[in-house]
């Protein structure tokens, strides 16, 4: 069997997505992480379409986004572990815990600066308008001349490129 078409996803995904967002940000509390895992589920759906037609899409695209959520969580639980070890290590060696993050933020920094040196356009213009200048993305849209759909897909295709270029 062929696999499901982007259309039907892309539609079945339009249907459902506010209320994937209002389900996420009930999970975790965060607007922007709820924003951030339902473009995340599109770019799933996408890559990991279905081999065979979906009897309910909505419960397909609710189970990705429930899934990346748990992701999520555990990622968070791990960098709080993460954290509490540092300030335990501070105690212990005594170092000062501004001079060890000023060091950790700028070696991040700079690992940032070489993904988006990276990314090719219009994702890094758009990523860099969107998330670092706070520019709504309508407005986006309409200073580069592209419909709403198409900024947040090239956004949501920059963010995959940046996670994935920043667990290595």
């Amino acid at each position: 069997m062929s696999s499901m078409s982007t259309e039907e996803l892309e539609r079945a995904f339009k249907a459902h997505s506010r209320e994937l967002r209002v389900f996420l940000y009930r999970q975790l509390q965060s607007t922007e992480t709820a924003a951030d895992l339902t473009q995340e589920t599109w770019l799933r759906m996408l890559r990991q379409r279905p081999s065979t037609p979906v009897a309910n899409l909505r419960a397909f695209i609710f189970r990705i986004g429930r899934n990346l959520a748990i992701d999520h969580l555990r990622s968070r639980i791990s960098r709080e572990r993460h954290d509490e070890g540092l300030a335990y290590l501070y105690e212990v060696t005594g170092e000062s815990p501004e001079l060890i993050d000023s060091v950790a933020a700028s070696q991040e920094l700079e690992v940032l600066n070489a993904a988006l040196q990276r990314m090719g356009e219009p994702e890094q213009s758009i990523f860099l308008k969107c998330r670092l200048q706070g520019i709504p993305h309508k407005e986006v849209a309409r200073e580069l001349g592209m419909s709403l759909s198409s900024v947040e897909k090239h956004l949501a295709s920059a963010l995959d490129f940046l996670r994935r270029s920043l667990q290595r």
